[in-house]
């Protein structure tokens, strides 16, 4: 019966330290998790986040049939832009991206890094979402009868 006795706190101890070096192995659960969300908290996004070149393409279909589109805008970081592309609809090239001109756009960014494109007048043709600190933008169109949608990157960081 001593012997048992004697075992008892000895096999509590190596339990403890067994269960105390799985913890530690792990990391504190709670921890990193809080630091993940005070870092997504605190990252916010406004017009000056979009800030220089990005390339793009763009697919979906229009009433006339598929569109694809490939192309660069460029932000001014202040809510206006400007950009140009090849569109080919239907198999049709209707705009290209060496000989069209630029054609202007204004744009919106939420904090929560959520954006509009706007038309001249100031409706919202576009829907977007800034990742990666303004590196990337997915973006799709709300024009009637069209389901296109897109990604943008950044074309340089130095930018």
């Amino acid at each position: 019966m001593k012997r048992y006795v004697r075992w008892i706190p000895l096999g509590g101890l190596i339990v403890s330290l067994l269960l105390g070096m799985t913890v530690l192995r792990r990391g504190r659960p709670g921890i990193a998790k809080v630091h993940a969300q005070e870092k997504e908290e605190n990252r916010t996004c406004s017009v000056a986040t979009l800030n220089g070149s990005y390339g793009f393409y763009r697919t979906g279909t229009t009433p006339v049939g598929p569109l694809v589109g490939v192309g660069i805008s460029t932000f001014d970081g202040n809510g206006s832009s400007t950009g140009r592309q090849t569109i080919r609809r239907n198999g049709v090239t209707t705009s290209d991206l060496f000989t069209t001109p630029s054609g202007p756009g204004l744009y919106e960014v939420d904090p929560d890094c959520a954006a509009r494109f706007l038309n001249p007048d100031g409706s919202v043709f576009g829907h977007a979402v800034v990742v990666d600190g303004g590196k990337e933008i997915l973006f799709m169109s709300l024009s009637d009868a069209n389901t296109i949608y897109g990604v943008m990157k950044k074309i340089s960081t130095e930018d």
